[in-house]
């Protein structure tokens, strides 16, 4: 084919998707996605008729029995558009045990990373019911179904009751207020330009501590100090309630921070959160950086182990960070680091079977450092792999953390003010005092709340992270 034909072939295609790809989110009509789900019923004489399984059903923990497994029955003529990016769709499948199971159709993505997270999720799981000091305070993850289609497109079990935490933050504020959100961006935005050049990487260089921990309060203070505090107000019918659904989303929350941290899981924006709008648990979600990648390949890294902004950490007035949360997460990293075995062996499977994007990010890697690509596929696997060890025997935070930056940024020109701003200072920060190995699980802890909570790091961060909340 001609380039200009191949041209005017394209354009035509794209003319065609165009008004699909406009459409705004919101609900929309299944046949105009697939007109044979559209008009699947199981009491039709379908070919397919009574064999086809909702999605999900095979955990791999005991012999599958699909004579007693659910099977689809029909769909909703509606699909929930959402409203990111590519536009997934919510899929409502009518169950024959005369039930509704909602999925997330994602195109674009591979979901078998996210699918991996969540078995692993399973096994912390597992860890955390075995151990008594976890047991008995219930502390586990929130886990979904993650069913990978192709290596472009799956299905995501869809958590009912639930919102995202940015939306559930917004829900809790006043018309005037919800106008005012977007003034600390607009400041990290001003103070860029006008002093960096609208330059992440000469701020990185030339920024001096003190200006960066100004800067950053001033962003704090332009929002209300107890957004997160009143959206657990708002959903709460007594001052009991608010207690109750408090301290569930406290325990989660820790609990879901230092398993993420194992897990090297980042991105950790407002929409990557779930709150459950029933028990006040928190949920996480979209797991496409893990591993370190959002330290080691993002042009503008995450220095931070986890999530725990001013917004996390009012909650809990007036307790501080050093009571049930540090509490909760000592206890948490004590029972993974006391099962180190059983937690590697599972993660061994990313050795054994490297995803299509692992191997890219690792071709990305070597081309940033200007290195030859190894023949050995499971080279860059295997260095996730140390790094999670590491972390299971009590290696200081930000030395495991260094060894993701160097990997991905040590030809860079800002790489040694972007180490120096992650080390921290010995004469105020804890990890930069301990060494390389912490002495105590306690210690370990100790380290990494000083690491997320440091206002030099979240000062610098990206402003899509949105820092300040």
């Amino acid at each position: 084919m001609a380039p200009k034909t191949f041209a005017v072939a394209c354009k035509e295609l794209f003319d065609g998707m165009r008004p699909m790809l406009n459409k705004s989110s919101g609900p929309g009509l299944l046949k105009e996605y697939s007109p044979w789900l559209h008009n699947f019923h199981a009491s039709s004489s379908d070919l397919y008729t009574d064999t086809i399984e909702v999605p999900g059903q095979y955990t791999g923990h005991s012999e599958p029995l699909p004579e007693h497994h659910v099977k689809i029955a029909g769909f909703d003529e509606k699909v929930l558009v959402m409203s990111s990016m590519r536009k997934p769709k919510r899929l409502t499948i009518r169950g024959g045990d005369e039930r509704d199971y909602m999925f997330l159709v994602k195109a674009g993505e591979d979901l078998r990373l996210d699918q991996r997270i969540e078995e692993l999720f399973g096994v912390m799981n597992g860890i955390l019911m075995e151990d008594p000091a976890c047991s008995q305070r219930g502390l586990h993850l929130t886990t979904y179904k993650v069913i990978p289609m192709t290596s472009r497109v799956g299905m995501i079990e869809w958590v009912q009751n639930t919102k995202p935490l940015k939306d559930f933050v917004q829900s809790a504020l006043s018309d005037e207020e919800r106008k005012n959100y977007g003034r600390p961006a607009a400041m990290q935005v001003e103070w860029l330009q006008k002093k960096y050049s609208n330059n992440y990487k000469v701020m990185y260089k030339k920024a001096p501590r003190s200006e960066v921990e100004k800067k950053y309060r001033e962003k704090v203070q332009a929002l209300p100090w107890d957004m997160l505090r009143q959206g657990f107000f708002k959903l709460s019918s007594s001052p009991e309630a608010f207690l109750i659904l408090r301290s569930h989303f406290v325990l989660t929350y820790a609990t879901l921070s230092i398993c993420h941290y194992v897990l090297g899981i980042g991105d950790r924006h407002l929409s990557n959160f779930m709150v459950d709008l029933e028990s006040g648990a928190a949920v996480g979600i979209d797991f496409g950086h893990a591993f370190g990648t959002a330290t080691q390949l993002l042009p503008y890294p995450e220095l931070m182990p986890f999530r725990l902004t001013p917004q996390m950490t009012s909650l809990i007035r007036p307790h501080s960070e050093k009571g049930q949360l540090r509490s909760c997460m000592t206890h948490v990293l004590r029972a993974l680091r006391n099962n180190p075995e059983l937690l590697l062996a599972t993660m061994d499977i990313f050795v054994k079977e490297p995803l299509l994007d692992w191997r890219a990010n690792a071709k990305k890697q070597c081309r940033a450092l200007k290195m030859d690509v190894p023949k050995e596929e499971s080279w860059y696997p295997k260095e996730k792999l140390k790094q999670a060890e590491k972390k299971l025997l009590g290696y200081n935070p930000a030395y495991v953390m260094r060894e993701d930056l160097r990997s991905g940024h040590r030809n860079t020109p800002e790489y040694s003010s972007l180490e120096q701003i992650l080390m921290g200072d010995p004469k105020s920060h804890v990890r930069a005092s301990v060494g390389e190995r912490c002495s105590s699980v306690e210690e370990q802890v100790a380290c990494l709340i000083c690491h997320a909570t440091d206002p030099n790091i979240l000062g610098r961060t990206w402003a899509g992270w949105e820092p300040w909340a």
